[in-house]
């Protein structure tokens, strides 16, 4: 009898019934089912780094009712989002990256073992602790602030911030302090590893969200970066 083979098998049937599968970045994720009772039937949601789409099409799933608000900006990636979520009615995608300024700006392209972690900032650590991954290209991208995206398409609110940035997170949020006021929970990736330049930490995103009404409901974080989930407090 093979016991390793079991134990492997026992460790994966675990983390499947859990949901926290872990990404080959080791980054932990959380269920999406978990963020039902926290959101209404109907949500806002707004997803930044919505990739190729495959988180998009679930949350379009998961909440028919809702509208699901997908910002990719890297023309590839977003051809294939528009594809992928074609047949959801209940998705607006964007050609887009959020910043903290509107107008164009420069995209720092990843190629290799992976095409998600394009980011605003130029790579640091990420380097170092994902060598497979480079950064060999640069494209102009345009960028919108949340705020002014907001106001542009007419938005009032916004249930939920899905927040997939390469450390653009914070700066992000501070961009959009009028919209942040409406939004009841964000799921946000962090990382306490400087990967890309002058990206704000976990420890700043905490510190600053909870000046802001938020606490962290739910984190699942490894070796420093991982994914979290803040809840807008009662009282707020």
């Amino acid at each position: 009898m093979d016991f390793k083979a079991i134990s492997s098998l026992r460790l994966y049937l675990v983390l499947k019934i859990e949901g926290t599968y872990q990404r080959l970045t080791g980054k932990g994720v959380i269920p999406k089912k978990y963020f039902r009772s926290f959101l209404p039937k109907n949500p806002v949601i707004l997803e930044a780094g919505a990739h190729k789409g495959s988180d998009t099409v679930e949350l379009a799933k998961m909440w028919p009712e809702g509208t699901i608000h997908a910002f990719e900006p890297v023309p590839d990636l977003f051809k294939k989002l528009v594809k992928k979520t074609r047949n959801y009615d209940n998705v607006v995608c964007y050609q887009l990256a959020l910043g903290n300024a509107t107008g164009p700006d420069t995209m720092y392209i990843s190629t290799g073992a992976s095409d998600g972690s394009s980011s605003l900032l130029p790579p640091k650590k990420h380097l170092e602790i994902y060598p497979t991954i480079y950064f060999d290209d640069k494209i102009q991208v345009s960028i919108v602030t949340l705020d002014e995206w907001a106001d542009k398409n007419n938005i009032k609110t916004v249930d939920f911030l899905w927040l997939d940035l390469q450390g653009m997170e914070l700066k992000v949020l501070q961009s959009g302090c009028t919209i942040l006021k409406t939004v009841k929970a964000i799921y946000s990736e962090v990382s306490s590893i400087e990967g890309y330049e002058h990206q704000n930490l976990y420890s700043e995103l905490q510190d600053w969200l909870e000046k802001e009404g938020f606490h962290v409901e739910r984190e699942a974080v490894e070796n420093g970066e991982g994914n979290v989930f803040f809840l807008r407090n009662r009282e707020n």
